[in-house]
């Protein structure tokens, strides 16, 4: 497989991230991980500190001018309510074919694609409240498109691989979307491994959040047996 080619607007974001790997000794793809992880810890008001952080308050710094960098080209493309941008997508899929990793690669839909898909799917009415579910989400890119036509509608994404997962919470966050995201092979609903809400209290506060999810919190909204293992726990 060869290295998937970065967007020319989304290079400068992708720089930041491969420079400062480069300059600690991380891949690229642990930077990309951990500045997911560093946009969602910053909007779970009350989390607890991160216990696996490797960094540095200096090196912090570095991760605050990557999500400026993403500020400022999110707001560069989303010019119209009807519009949604991945550029996570993009960043993941070059990073992940990159040198050994090219095994790894994934390739995700492409937008026009998402697009297309979400228009065959519509009925034309809109009902708020819909929910839409994507077993295989990647990055999110179908749900942000069923979205931004469905506004006030209930986003969840499933997938296999935390990345898609991180990528998937932060993309709904960014366009202002309601949901959960959940971690686990979606073959295998019984299987949870980390689950999280997203805009929990936006519709009444207009604040995005992010908050995690518990095992007991999904299998009692699927009404799935509760393991006897959490109750243990209390």
């Amino acid at each position: 497989m060869a290295q998937y080619p970065v967007p020319k607007e989304i290079q400068p974001l992708a720089k930041l991230m491969t420079d400062f790997a480069h300059a600690c000794g991380y891949d690229p793809l642990t930077v990309f991980n951990d500045f997911l992880t560093f946009v969602i810890h910053g909007f779970s008001p009350g989390a607890p500190p991160l216990k696996s952080w490797k960094y540095k308050r200096q090196q912090n710094a570095a991760f605050m001018g990557m999500v400026r960098e993403w500020v400022r080209l999110m707001q560069s493309r989303l010019k119209e309510d009807d519009s949604w941008y991945d550029p996570f997508g993009d960043i993941y899929m070059a990073f992940s074919s990159a040198g050994s990793k090219q095994a790894q690669g994934q390739f995700f839909t492409p937008a026009p694609i998402c697009e297309l898909m979400t228009a065959c799917a519509g009925t034309g009415e809109h009902q708020p409240g819909q929910r839409m579910g994507d077993p295989t989400c990647g990055s999110g890119r179908l749900l942000l498109a069923w979205h931004v036509r469905n506004l006030g509608g209930y986003l969840v994404g499933e997938d296999i691989n935390r990345t898609c997962c991180l990528m998937t919470v932060c993309n709904m966050l960014v366009h202002g979307g309601v949901g959960e995201v959940i971690w686990h092979d979606s073959l295998q609903p019984e299987k949870f491994n980390d689950g999280w809400l997203v805009n929990p209290v936006l519709t009444h506060t207009g604040i995005p959040t992010i908050r995690k999810m518990s095992e007991e919190e999904y299998r009692k909204s699927r009404e799935l047996p509760v393991n006897r293992t959490i109750n243990s726990k209390k």
